[in-house]
């Protein structure tokens, strides 16, 4: 008799615990470009551990379908991701991918990537100021899969892959110089980008069509806006 009252009272404690966990934490399924979506077609879950409690912070963490994390960290809003503190963000084998800071969603202080086989890729020094709302890469050291470096100290040849763009070019004092050449997967395009001390001053992309296309800032490029077609 004992025993039941006790197995009964062990279950309502589990219900109770439970019902916590769920009233304060939130799921919700990402598709492949992190984008919500159902439970039908999704690539990754984010769980929001702190969500019905008001807070400066709120821990999210991402997870593969494999259960292990893709990335873990605090944003500073519970419905939309705005990152703040450090991230953590993972292979789907289970090993790190790289460390990064953020400061109200932007990259501030330094950021260290590895390969899969957890061997250093990069090095970088992120700078990001609030006020004038200006942010600013560094590139120090970067190595090969092979474990060859290719930029030292801020000096090299570098090449990285975002998403679905593809780049590479000179690394001077940290930061992208001369011609830098390029493809964009998502926008089937090629594009040639010449960089002065970081500053992209000219470039143009030619599309699958053969089309090319002009641009003389980096905002011009990323919002198509002012854009002069080339014949």
């Amino acid at each position: 008799m004992k025993r039941n009252i006790w197995l009964f009272l062990l279950l309502i404690i589990s219900v109770n615990l439970s019902a916590q966990i769920n009233m304060v934490s939130k799921k919700i399924f990402l598709d492949s470009l992190s984008r919500e979506c159902t439970a039908e077609n999704y690539s990754y879950t984010r769980v929001i551990t702190n969500y019905s409690q008001k807070s400066l912070r709120y821990v999210v963490t991402d997870y593969y379908k494999n259960g292990r994390k893709r990335m873990t960290g605090s944003t500073l809003d519970r419905d939309v991701l705005k990152k703040d503190g450090e991230f953590i963000f993972y292979f789907k084998n289970g090993t790190k991918e790289s460390v990064a800071n953020y400061s109200e969603d932007h990259k501030n202080g330094k950021e260290i990537n590895w390969y899969e086989n957890q061997s250093k890729k990069c090095e970088k020094q992120h700078s990001w100021d609030p006020k004038t709302k200006r942010s600013q890469t560094l590139i120090l050291n970067c190595w090969n899969e092979d474990k060859t470096q290719t930029v030292t100290d801020g000096n090299g040849e570098y090449e990285e892959t975002d998403a679905f763009i593809t780049q590479k070019g000179e690394i001077k004092n940290g930061l992208k110089q001369g011609i830098w050449l390029g493809n964009d997967s998502a926008k089937k395009t090629s594009f040639v980008d010449n960089y002065d001390k970081g500053i992209l001053v000219s470039g143009v992309s030619v599309d699958e069509n053969n089309v090319k296309t002009a641009y003389s800032s980096l905002n011009e490029k990323q919002t198509g806006k002012k854009l002069q077609k080339v014949k």
